[in-house]
């Protein structure tokens, strides 16, 4: 079963649920970003960026901003995964996500660059990634009813576990 069907190609979950722990997301990279890894023992993002952008002073202010790093002509910024988010950043490496803290999905909720109860018309929009985090019934449905999964059990978790295009050591 493949619940990696939330994800865009290539795509993976640390842009959207690991990138807000260091309090930014992808648009703060706007056009440049390209995609988002981590190392496997969970202390470092790795954000691949296509160029250099005309101000890095918006992720070089950040307190977890590491440093940059060119390898094979590719260039990726680094952060450091602040310590109070590293029992998050475990659960997340297992692939569960449902179980982080309340006040790490609310951050990622809000951070995620995702949309979050967003009213659209008259109906309130929460993305699936996000609604992944905390097994919702909705998605449930939907995953079911729409995407033909077979079945679904409570105890699983509705997102695909940490796949290896995920980790930084296997991009390089």
């Amino acid at each position: 079963m493949d619940m990696s069907l939330l994800l865009k190609d290539g795509e993976t979950l640390v842009t959207y649920y690991i990138l807000p722990m260091v309090g930014i997301n992808k648009t703060t990279f706007g056009s440049k970003f390209v995609n988002c890894y981590i190392n496997k023992e969970g202390s470092k993002i790795y954000v691949e960026l296509k160029s250099n952008l005309r101000s890095p002073d918006l992720y070089r202010r950040t307190p977890h901003y590491f440093n940059e790093v060119l390898i094979a002509d590719v260039r990726f910024i680094v952060f450091k995964i602040p310590d109070e988010y590293l029992i998050d950043v475990a659960k997340f490496l297992r692939g569960n996500y449902s179980e982080m803290q309340r006040d790490t999905k609310k951050l990622i909720y809000v951070g995620s660059s995702l949309p979050y109860n967003k009213t659209m018309g008259s109906f309130k929009n929460t993305h699936p990634i996000l609604q992944a985090l905390d097994k919702t019934k909705t998605l449930r449905s939907y995953l079911i009813d729409e995407l033909q999964v077979l079945t679904l059990p409570d105890s699983i978790e509705l997102i695909t576990v940490p796949e290896k295009h995920w980790f930084i050591e296997n991009r390089i």
